[in-house]
């Protein structure tokens, strides 16, 4: 017989160790997972009930109350938002916002969560798996979620973190049929087939009653209804997590730059990748590591056997490289010497720099009954496996609020069945009869419409009494919804939630909270799922860098928006070489850190968000697309369209009114314009009519003046004969005095 290998040894060994300490915890899950099923009566309470002529009536608070819870927690699709931790991620921190969306709805992830978080109320733990799914996307692979019943999930029981990363294993052992098993690993069919079926998982028992119609059975104890005749086996299959100290190598790339992070395998293999030195006078020397860097300076130096020099083209101005070193004529100090080395010279040269570190990684072994099917390491340092734990006691045995409220659905069922045994008796008339005094058959035929019971006595005792049973106080009834209430406040489920306008805010002061609608909310259950989903953002990024390695595409369709297409890792080619340059959006590098939206998932005010919207439209911060976007209009396109003509109408009757505003002023100012050029030639007729005049003038004045001289002249000839004829002295004194001088 083959001995078993050492690692399914090891992984029974944990799962009978891990299976011990938690075998109260699961006992406990069981029974509140039947309690909430319906199964709310021991057989002992059966017994006597029935004994008592009663019914095992149940009133089931319990489940009401965790799917309104589920309702809530879940109302919307989380939004998730990835930030960069280099300045390099900035622009592909928003890809893996979108990634991350695409993870969640090929998921189909609100499902996932919702199931997660009923194991959360009702089994005190939910889990989520993120797991590579490496046959979808035509095998690009593709990232997928899962729920995990918290059932199959064995934890380290010293593990004292919420989710669970401190464990130093974790397993999911489950029974599957040996045909599933086959679909699943269609490459390990002869270890399936060689595989022995195994006793290591136990089936849990319960306390509870299912022998009544109104308690279901609990989903483990249903049994396999699968039929055996077929030959098809029910093997168990143990799946376990392990985190593993892996000797990496941290390299710093100065002349890149760029940091890296390698295996053992992966830095022996960059050690060997080639490298140049380029020397060049008066500077100091230039390290090229770089791929595309290395590949042209490889082609440059086969083409001038690693020595070349440049001189100045005389017809174009630029300078051209030559073989060999420079010469009389050629541009000064242009002397270039390219010398090819490797990694491994530089790391040995200390030019780049290199740490031995550790980091954890995740081993993953696989065991299908005693043989061995995977082993394998994932290259995440998260677990896989997310847990959703409710009133976590640092251990990963938590109680569920199932459980806490136990006791009070317990305390309602008997009231109810208190009440209808109360009310069966009220309309149950007890008589009493003289014994062989009528015929008692006849007589219960004749009561058993209305239900009478009939009890015979002995006359000498007494007279026959009517026997009535005493009314129930109100207070009964008041004590039932009370704890119906307290029930619902236990599991987060207040009254103002459910729209019940009339209860009170006293009753329910400081448990709740307002978000920015002004909705009131849970602080404790919505922190819980806010902080759960992202520590799973974290791991799925982990896991989208490990997968998503080739060029794809992704189509997020939103609500009310068109679709968006997403390119990841899209190869960039040299239009002369087809060398890839590099890659655009590629998620294969950096750190992101990926946060839920708070409040994504929680109700809102539709009423006070749409107000929110419509003063934001108003202040221009949005557009009128993502105000529609709050309201119920069913024509959402059509309205926009139409938006869109008035808007461009109003636009074209505002360029029209512009147009006739500006073609006014024109007419204005041409108006203005012909005003003054009308003034300008009224006032050139009259300068030119007054020039003539003034020429008129001057031409008068000239004449009369010439006149004027000519009469003076011909005076004084008269006078000047007269002096001499006279040769009077008085009169040459006289003439002098006037002025009148000889000619």
């Amino acid at each position: 017989m083959p001995e078993k290998h050492e690692e399914v040894k090891l992984t029974e060994e944990l799962l009978r160790e891990y299976s011990g300490a938690r075998a109260e915890w699961a006992k406990q899950a069981v029974e509140d997972s039947e309690f909430r099923s319906g199964a709310q009566w021991t057989k002992s309470q059966v017994d006597t009930l029935k004994s008592r002529n009663q019914s095992p009536v149940v009133v089931n608070c319990i489940h009401n109350a965790v799917e309104q819870a589920k309702a809530l927690l879940t109302t919307n699709k989380p939004r998730f938002q990835a930030t960069g931790r280099e300045d390099s991620d900035v622009k592909t921190a928003r890809v893996m916002s979108d990634i991350m969306e695409w993870v969640w709805d090929n998921s189909n992830g609100n499902v996932v969560l919702k199931q997660a978080i009923d194991d959360y109320y009702v089994k005190g733990m939910g889990c989520i798996m993120v797991y590579p799914d490496m046959n979808a996307d035509f095998g690009k692979g593709e990232v997928m979620l899962k729920s995990v019943d918290p059932m199959d999930v064995f934890i380290d029981p010293s593990s004292r973190d919420t989710y669970a990363q401190d464990a130093n294993h974790i397993m999911i052992a489950k029974k599957i049929m040996q045909s599933q098993l086959l679909l699943q690993y269609p490459d390990y069919a002869e270890v399936i087939s060689e595989a022995k079926e195994t006793g290591l998982l136990e089936d849990y028992s319960t306390s509870r009653d299912h022998t009544e119609l109104n308690q279901q059975i609990g989903p483990y104890n249903r049994g396999n209804t699968r039929s055996a005749l077929d030959g098809d086996r029910e093997l168990e299959v143990i799946e376990r997590f392990t985190k593993v100290k892996t000797p990496m190598v941290r390299v710093y790339d100065p002349y890149e730059p760029r940091e890296y992070i390698f295996t053992e395998a992966e830095y022996k293999e960059y050690l060997k990748r080639p490298a140049f030195i380029v020397h060049k006078l008066g500077v100091d020397p230039i390290y090229l590591t770089s791929k595309e860097d290395v590949e042209q300076a490889n082609a440059m130096y086969e083409q001038f056997d690693g020595t070349y020099h440049e001189y100045l083209d005389t017809n174009t101005g630029m300078p051209v490289k030559l073989k060999g070193e420079e010469q009389q004529g050629s541009i000064p100090n242009s002397t270039t010497r390219l010398i090819p080395t490797s990694m491994l010279d530089l790391v040995q040269d200390k030019m780049i720099q290199t740490t031995p570190i550790k980091c954890d990684r995740v081993r993953c072994i696989i065991t299908v009954g005693d043989q061995l099917l995977v082993d394998y390491m994932k290259p995440i340092d998260f677990y896989p496996i997310l847990t959703l734990m409710n009133h976590h006691d640092r251990n990963p045995f938590p109680q569920s609020d199932v459980r806490l409220v136990k006791g009070l659905q317990e305390y309602v069922n008997k009231i109810r069945s208190l009440i209808i045994a109360h009310a069966s008796s009220s309309t149950n008339v007890k008589l009493l009869i003289p014994r062989g005094s009528v015929d008692k058959r006849n007589l219960e035929q004749e009561w058993a419409k209305a239900g009478t019971a009939v009890v015979e006595f002995d006359p000498e005792l007494g007279q026959p009494i009517v026997a009535g049973p005493v009314p129930l106080p109100n207070e009964l009834y008041n004590n039932e919804k009370e704890a119906k209430a307290d029930i619902e406040r236990i599991l987060g489920i207040y009254a103002l939630m459910q729209g019940d306008q009339g209860a009170s805010p006293q009753t329910y002061k400081g448990t709740i909270a307002l978000d920015e609608f002004g909705q009131r909310r849970i602080r404790s259950k919505k922190d819980d799922i806010e902080s759960f989903l992202n520590q799973l953002g974290k791991v799925v990024v982990q896991m989208v860098q490990w997968i998503y390695t080739e060029e794809k595409t992704i189509r997020i369709i939103q609500p009310n928006r068109s679709p968006k297409d997403v390119e990841v890792n899209k190869l960039v080619f040299d239009d002369f070489t087809n060398a890839i340059l590099g890659r655009i959006n590629d998620v294969t590098v950096g750190r992101y850190d990926v946060q839920v939206v708070s409040g994504s998932t929680m109700p809102s005010n539709r009423w006070a968000r749409f107000e929110y919207y419509k003063e934001l439209f108003s202040m221009g911060v949005i557009d009128q697309t993502e105000l529609l976007k709050q309201t119920d209009v069913a024509d959402m396109e059509g309205v926009l369209e139409r938006a869109g003509i008035q808007a461009q109408q109003s636009g074209q009757i505002e360029q029209l009114t512009e147009e006739v505003k500006k073609l006014k002023g024109d007419l204005q100012t041409a108006q203005r314009e012909s005003l003054h050029d009308r003034k300008r030639v009224e006032l050139k007729d009259f300068e030119v009519k007054l020039a003539k005049l003034e020429a008129q003038m001057s031409a008068a004045a000239q004449l009369y003046k010439n006149r004027t001289n000519d009469h003076l002249k011909q005076i004084k000839d008269e006078v000047n004969i007269m002096v001499k004829e006279a040769d009077n002295p008085q009169s040459v004194m006289n003439e002098e005095l006037l002025g009148l001088d000889d000619e």
